[in-house]
């Protein structure tokens, strides 16, 4: 097995390409073994928790904290909300206020009646807000 490194100042995020002549179980195990590594790394009284980004529900900040929603609980994180957008992605995630992300795929349902802001019902119960500033963003994003 051959591991190369490629610098590009101009990536937006890290791409991993496995190259193979054919697709076969030690492929297989390595793809496997990408996918479950963890996006972020939350903490709760006992340590550590690594979280996949298939696991997070949102991330937010409350107070002065940065936490996270996920299938297995809440949890503290040590980033900072900007550096886990960026980490996480577009595509899976969006921005609804400055102190929020949610995950596309965890949006259950979105509530339009309240005039100039709009309601998201997200898995696991939670209910959140989109800010004024990001509406017309997230409009766009299931008007597509």
């Amino acid at each position: 097995m051959k591991i190369e490194f490629r610098r590009e100042p101009e990536a937006a995020e890290v791409r991993v390409l496995v190259t193979a002549a054919e697709r076969t179980p030690e492929v297989e195990a390595l793809l496997r073994r990408i996918r479950a590594l963890p996006a972020v790394i939350a903490y709760d009284a006992r340590g550590e928790v690594p979280l996949r980004a298939e696991e997070i529900i949102r991330i937010y900040t409350e107070g002065r904290r940065v936490r996270v929603d996920s299938d297995r609980g809440s949890f503290d994180l040590r980033s900072r909300l900007y550096e886990l957008e960026e980490k996480l992605g577009a595509a899976d995630f969006v921005r609804i206020s400055n102190s929020e992300i949610v995950q596309k795929g965890r949006i259950l349902r979105l509530d339009f009646s309240l005039t100039g802001t709009i309601r998201l019902m997200l898995e696991g119960g939670i209910e959140t807000y989109v800010s004024r500033r990001y509406v017309s963003r997230i409009r766009r994003m299931f008007e597509n």
